[in-house]
């Protein structure tokens, strides 16, 4: 197993939240064991346990499935310190995050009409709060 950050398995997790069907599809041309494995790092998303060797798995089955850059291969750049879009004098812009507790990934969304988006892990919708500084 790797030795992952906790930024990056953030971003990782992320990733699987917001693309869990493109995922899907791409593993089911990979090796056999591909969707079992995502079923498992959902389930242990779910289950707020430690998504790390779940993550590893997938991201292997990914590279397997000629997926080239897996799921650590699209973290986000560290000097994104400040978010596009939100001014340093406005911490307090509203953001919607990961409705999870423990754990929760690094995806994020603004606020729209409407409801907020729904974490296909949790089945929750994102959870409103505000850019700290």
């Amino acid at each position: 197993m790797a030795n992952r950050s906790a930024e990056e398995i953030a971003d990782a997790v992320a990733y699987v939240c917001e693309h869990v069907d493109s995922l899907r599809t791409t593993l089911t041309s990979g090796p056999a064991d591909g969707p079992r494995r995502l079923d498992e790092l959902l389930t242990a998303l779910r289950d707020e346990a430690d998504p790390a060797d779940h993550l590893e798995a997938v991201h292997r089955a990914l590279r397997r499935a000629r997926d080239a850059l897996g799921v650590f291969g699209r973290n986000r750049d560290a000097p994104m310190a400040t978010l596009a879009g939100v001014e340093r004098d406005r911490p307090h812009e509203p953001v919607l995050l990961c409705p999870r507790a423990s754990r929760p990934c690094a995806r994020f969304a603004w606020p729209g009409r409407g409801e907020a988006p729904v974490c296909v892990v949790t089945g929750a919708h994102l959870r409103r709060t505000t850019l700290a500084p």
